[in-house]
């Protein structure tokens, strides 16, 4: 027998709906436009096979913000959303660190993304030992 649920708190809500519409505006912009998602993080021009990948994190971008957000809206079960997302992004974490590790020009696009993975690092962690607990 499941364990009833407790409400979401406000800031629960909160920080759940800001990672949902942060990890849907990110998959958006590199499908819509990802030249300039791209540039926006400092990288490199992209050819065919780089822009494909891109859109393969995409993708996944906006269905782990869709399923966040969809599970926050419909009082749903947020947990497993949240700990997806927060995987990934401590996966991103990782990569952007690796990637300023090599130093010169990556140097500064892994420092922009890790500005940005880091955080929502940290806040999905929060989020996911709130509704943990």
């Amino acid at each position: 027998m499941r364990k009833a649920r407790k409400p979401l708190r406000d800031e629960e809500k909160l920080v759940g709906a800001a990672l949902a519409a942060g990890r849907m505006a990110i998959g958006v912009g590199f499908w819509a436009a990802p030249e300039l998602a791209a540039k926006a993080l400092g990288m490199k021009p992209m050819d065919a096979e780089t822009l494909a990948v891109s859109r393969l994190t995409a993708t996944r971008d906006l269905i782990l913000g869709a399923w966040l957000g969809a599970e926050l809206r419909d009082g749903g079960r947020p947990l497993t959303p949240a700990v997806a997302l927060t995987v990934c992004d401590a996966g991103d974490s990782v990569t952007f660190t690796l990637l300023a590790a090599r130093g010169g020009d990556e140097l500064s696009s892994g420092l922009r993304g890790l500005a940005a993975a880091g955080p929502a690092t940290a806040a999905g962690a929060w989020l996911v030992q709130r509704l943990r607990s």
